[in-house]
Parts: C-alpha cells; sequence; structure tokens
C-alpha cells in the first residue's frame, strides 16, 4: 500500500493488512479461536462474514474445491509440510497463472492491478478506462 502525505504524493510504502475471514460457526465465535488470533499487531485481524451470506463463503469453497481436484487429487502428499509446499504452489498457479472465467479469462492478479490502476488514476484526476 501507498504512503501518501497531504498532497497525495507518494512517499513511501506500508504492508497491507491481513485478515482471517471466516463464518459465523461456533468454532470461530469461540474464545480459543478468539485468543489464537489475540495479538498487538495491528495489520492482521479477524473478520466474520455477514450472516446469511454464503457468496463470501463461496469465493473460499470454489478456491478450495478447485485446490482439491486439480492439485492435490493429483498427487501423493507425504506429510504437512509437502502439503503446504503445494497449497502455495496452487495459490501462485491460481492467482498469477490460470485463468478464471468469471474474470474474463483473467487471472485474478491480473483484474485486481487493472482495478488498482483505474483507482489510481480516478484519484489523481486521470480518464477512467
Amino acid at each position: 500500500m501507498d504512503v501518501v502525505d497531504a498532497d497525495d504524493d507518494v512517499i513511501g510504502a506500508a504492508p497491507a493488512p491481513i485478515a482471517v475471514v471466516t463464518d459465523n460457526g461456533p468454532c470461530f465465535r469461540g474464545v480459543t479461536f478468539a485468543d489464537a488470533l489475540a495479538g498487538d499487531d495491528p495489520l492482521f485481524g479477524h473478520v466474520r462474514t455477514r450472516v446469511r451470506s454464503p457468496q463470501t463463503n463461496g469465493v473460499v469453497e470454489r478456491f478450495f474445491g478447485t485446490l482439491k481436484y486439480e492439485h492435490l487429487h493429483r498427487a501423493t502428499i507425504g506429510d504437512g509440510n509437502a502439503l503446504a509446499v503445494e497449497v502455495n504452489l496452487f495459490r501462485h498457479t491460481y492467482t498469477t497463472l490460470r485463468p478464471h472465467q468469471a474474470l474474463d479469462e483473467r487471472t485474478p492478479r491480473a483484474a485486481y492491478l487493472a482495478v488498482e490502476r483505474c483507482d489510481e488514476r480516478v484519484a489523481v484526476g486521470g480518464p477512467a478506462p
């Protein structure tokens, strides 16, 4: 994220906040889960989806379904470390290389960067695409 001064000049960069997004299940509302996420880091937080909003969880569920059927079921995963490596590899492939039908055959990264560029042009008074 860009850090800007009063004149909207970019003067530095800051890390983007990280949020763990969950539904409103009892396991995510309990003290144990809250304690696991408790800390002093202002960039890390817990966000629950709105009640009765399945579309929010649908994005994550779609990712996990695609991960399982396009990647994990095609190989033997030996242990937790191997699983972490495979998930990270797939996350990179999914967001930067694999085109998505819902994004007009763009990757999520390309779609995000296109929106970010549009926001930057509008913020500085340039033409919207």
